[in-house]
């Protein structure tokens, strides 16, 4: 196992050992696992073109409702997929009370070798060291635009990989859906941000 390996397996087994003691009532746990993800799960909700103040109500009920059953908190799966798995359920009941929720229908194509394009796009968005201050500014501008613009499904699975470092298995099993169909959305997703973003490419 390299570093980066066990340095993730690290953190995930502290993880699970933070909110295991926060389930017994050791309430400094909690502050540390609030502290290590809250970055993560706001970043999650403000990609789905939310204001500031919705994307932080959000995150204050993902929060909450993992205080409300931390009881019944198990170590049988990480902790990231639990905390996502309840952000994601938080984020569907908001869409699905503003009516935004979209479903889109497209054939099937090769573009595993976009994947590459995208996720040096991403980064380039949040380094201004790689760019001028101009320039980045307009390319998170272009990225958060069609981050919005895709489709629900397609959107979300991106920010859970792109954003948050998700496995297409792990969200496969945060989403509750077959793995095919996540691969599926990724791929849309990477087309429709490449095509939206091919201005920015070389």
């Amino acid at each position: 196992m390299d570093a980066k390996a066990q340095g993730n397996k690290s953190r995930q087994q502290l993880d699970q050992t933070l909110m295991l003691a926060y389930a017994e009532g050791d309430a400094a746990a909690f502050d540390r696992l609030y502290s290590r993800h809250k970055t993560a799960v706001y970043r999650f909700f403000i990609r789905q073109n939310l204001t500031t103040a919705v994307a932080e109500d959000l995150c204050h009920d993902t929060w909450l409702k993992l205080i409300n059953n931390r009881a019944g908190y198990q170590a049988n799966a990480l902790f990231t997929t639990y905390l996502f798995t309840i952000a994601r359920r938080i984020a569907i009941d908001h869409a699905q009370k503003k009516s935004v929720l979209l479903e889109q229908q497209q054939n099937e194509e090769n573009l595993e070798n976009q994947e590459s394009n995208i996720t040096q796009q991403v980064t380039e968005s949040n380094h201004d060291s790689q760019l001028d201050v101009a320039d980045n500014q307009t390319l998170a501008a272009a990225l958060k635009q069609q981050i919005a613009a895709l489709p629900y499904e397609q959107r979300e699975v991106f920010l859970l990989k792109q954003e948050a470092g998700f496995s297409i298995d792990d969200i496969a099993e945060i989403t509750f859906q077959n793995k095919e169909k996540v691969k599926s959305c990724w791929r849309y997703a990477l087309q429709k941000m490449r095509k939206g973003l091919s201005f920015y490419g070389n």
